[in-house]
């Protein structure tokens, strides 16, 4: 009779183990959850736009909720992205509207744990400012002054031109070792209605 020995199975090193141990208490802690999406609340309001020399400037206000659960989420190590995204089109009656510009507003909201300062960074100009508290920084990106959308010279006299903009908010990527706070979280995204609005020349 011939003895097959089972091989013993390689134990996780400490590290994995804990970190394994971590997740499920937090899991634990933390119970079902809502999604991030159902919870958020966008809305644009004060939509408005001007001329300052020869250039159509927006300006723009969101009104932005999130879940205590982001918020935790942003203490954590997670970036809050907000893009605004800004279409204009020349409005046809009888085919589509033919698109003239579009372009995309970027900011991230994140904590710096050793400064313990929460960032604004605005991407497309690389600029950063830093606040005391997340309330502060939210409110920040929140608002549009004075952003330049189109030059003056691209709209002809005539036709109709109309301008859409809405608010997409994501926080959806992580560093790898923050990746566990997406398992209790469906959707960490979330978008506002379009508001349009009509060029006048």
């Amino acid at each position: 009779m011939s003895y097959s020995p089972r091989l013993a199975q390689p134990k996780p090193p400490f590290l994995a183990r804990w970190s394994l141990g971590l997740v499920l208490c937090l899991i634990a802690t933390l119970g079902p959850s809502r999604t991030f999406g159902q919870e958020s609340r966008l809305a644009l309001r004060d939509v408005q736009v001007a001329v300052d020399e020869g250039v159509y400037e927006l300006d723009a206000r969101l009104d932005l909720k999130l879940p205590d659960d982001a918020r935790k989420a942003i203490d954590s190590g997670l970036t809050l992205r907000l893009t605004y995204e800004i279409v204009i089109d020349r409005v046809r009656r009888y085919m589509l509207d033919a698109e003239v510009a579009s372009l995309a507003q970027r900011y991230e909201v994140s904590y710096h744990a050793l400064s313990q300062r929460y960032l604004v960074r605005n991407l497309n100009t690389g600029e950063q400012q830093d606040y005391g508290s997340l309330a502060g920084a939210i409110d920040r990106a929140s608002e549009l002054r004075g952003l330049p959308i189109l030059d003056t010279a691209l709209v002809e006299a005539g036709p109709v031109y109309e301008g859409r903009i809405r608010a997409v908010l994501d926080l959806g990527t992580a560093p790898d070792a923050l990746g566990w706070l997406l398992f209790w979280s469906d959707d960490w995204s979330s978008e506002s209605d379009w508001k349009t609005w009509t060029l006048r020349h």
